[in-house]
């Protein structure tokens, strides 16, 4: 994550020029399974059975699963996260057991295959796996592929209602800017993330840091920064994020590039904004848990989602673009040409990568006192 990436950069290009609840949860275990690396079966696609996921808020389209399970026969079950602190809190309480099919980011999925958490299935073994796209077939976070299929990407920047602003008056471009703003027109309606590093990262570049910062002076003066930047917040939440930009209940906000577009086809005077110190993009998975019930059930899942039309489908409806190769051309104009989901070339970029333990628990703390304060 500690990154100004042209490893990035080169990802998001490729990208460009290719064309770019119910409860559900298992019984707490006391012991977690862990995945044999050695599991990988071969695909058997199935017409029958149940596959229970466990997703971001709003991430997915329930008529599109209701179309899975008419086309394919297996019956769906879906359950919601707001953060993959929380989805890998639960998932570890339950011993990986409850779910057949998760969607953590990259960052995260790297540390369940490290401690064993994931079930290995090889998405080369996948009839669809040529839909996915030759950029991301072998990720820092799964090489080769043998735990996970791309699901969307994105980016993390701000954005405000430019309709807001007087005469002559400019937006901020920056994230030192967007702490810097305190007043008029959006005091007091500025909606933050939960996401712990949506958090605490932009505030540390705003001061010229890094990411995975264990400067004492630096993590002192981000905690400053959003300590000073509280009271022009109201809400710290990733759920519904779109609908409170577009509704203005929040009127500047960290938001994700996909939500802000659901948010801009309500009002066309938002404006998404690619912080001058650096976007964060990441991505977001399918993954199997290691305790998983209906293995088979949650590849034919994965597979039928690598179809670009299906994966068009959910694209359109979270408004974030697909790592599927064939995808872009099914979505809406308005999608193709906006430049919060098509990426402007030379924007700054800086990949997702999970911190050290111990820097991870000081930006719990700065977060903590922060949600507090």
């Amino acid at each position: 994550m500690n990154r100004k990436l042209l490893g990035a950069l080169s990802f998001c290009m490729a990208l460009a020029l290719a064309g770019c609840g119910g409860s559900v949860g298992g019984e707490a275990s006391s012991e977690p399974v862990v995945a044999d690396p050695g599991s990988s079966t071969p695909f058997t696609p199935v017409t029958s059975g149940k596959v229970t996921i466990y997703t971001w808020a709003d991430y997915f389209p329930v008529e599109e699963l209701e179309r899975f399970s008419a086309e394919t026969g297996i019956d769906y079950s879906i359950d919601f996260f707001d953060t993959n602190e929380t989805l890998l809190a639960k998932l570890e309480a339950n011993g990986n057991t409850g779910y057949d099919l998760v969607v953590p980011s990259d960052y995260v999925i790297e540390q369940m295959i490290s401690k064993g958490m994931l079930l290995p299935f090889d998405a080369k073994t996948l009839p669809n796996y040529e839909n996915i796209d030759e950029s991301t077939r072998d990720p820092y976070f799964d090489p080769g592929r043998m735990y996970s299929a791309p699901y969307m990407y994105g980016t993390t920047g701000f954005a405000y209602d430019s309709s807001l602003l007087k005469d002559g008056q400019q937006g901020p471009t920056s994230w030192k800017e967007f702490f810097a703003w305190h007043g008029e027109p959006y005091e007091g309606h500025v909606g933050m993330l939960a996401d712990l590093y949506e958090t605490i990262v932009p505030a540390i570049h705003s001061l010229g840091g890094e990411t995975c910062t264990d400067d004492p002076a630096m993590l002192e003066g981000a905690q400053k920064v959003l300590l000073d930047f509280k009271s022009q917040v109201n809400t710290i939440s990733s759920d519904a994020v779109a609908d409170r930009l577009a509704t203005g209940e929040n009127k500047m906000a960290v938001i994700w590039n996909g939500d802000f577009h659901r948010a801009w086809e309500v009002n066309d005077k938002l404006v998404y904004v690619y912080p001058t110190e650096g976007v964060s993009i990441w991505q977001d998975n399918w993954v199997i848990p290691s305790g998983a019930e209906n293995v088979d059930q949650a590849k034919t899942f994965i597979n039928w989602m690598l179809d670009p039309k299906n994966a068009a489908e959910a694209a359109e409806y979270v408004g974030f673009n697909s790592l599927v190769k064939g995808t872009f051309e099914y979505l809406p104009e308005s999608m193709q040409n906006d430049p919060a989901i098509v990426m402007p070339e030379g924007t700054n970029v800086y990949e997702f990568r999970a911190c050290e333990t111990d820097i991870v628990n000081k930006y719990n703390r700065i977060n903590e006192t922060f949600k507090q304060g």
